[in-house]
């Protein structure tokens, strides 16, 4: 494990909201508004990108679980970020607070679990499904 993983790690990830984002693309719903699992993935990229240049080299995280929220739609050409905050390490084990943002206001909020892994050992282990 990353000897420089500490409370309060963050970063901030944000993009423009495309026609490739919106629920109607993804196929979460038929309306042409930034969707829920493309939230989450920012969301993810996010908390993924607060600790990676923490960690040892060839570790990496993995999401192990979400709760969110999406809480305000957003039509395609807005800008929208997501802020991940860590705030528990348990072992391998991380936990992040998040939230997100259109121009306007908070449209989503997710407490986020990732698991520490050796990316090697990781791929070659789900590499072996494949054959």
């Amino acid at each position: 494990m990353g000897t420089n993983l500490k409370l309060g790690l963050n970063a901030r990830k944000e993009q423009t909201v495309q026609h490739k984002d919106t629920a109607k693309a993804v196929g979460s719903g038929l309306a042409e508004v930034f969707s829920t699992p493309s939230m989450i993935a920012l969301m993810e990229n996010a908390a993924y990108s607060a600790v990676q240049p923490a960690l040892a080299q060839g570790a990496s995280t993995v999401g192990i679980s979400i709760n969110a929220k999406h809480l305000a739609a957003t039509p395609m050409g807005c800008r929208v970020w997501a802020v991940a905050t860590l705030s528990q390490i348990d072992g391998k084990k991380l936990a992040f607070s998040i939230e997100a943002y259109d121009e306007t206001e908070l449209i989503g909020t997710a407490e986020h679990e990732r698991f520490i892994i050796d990316e090697e050992k990781f791929m070659s282990k789900a590499n072996e499904k494949a054959k």
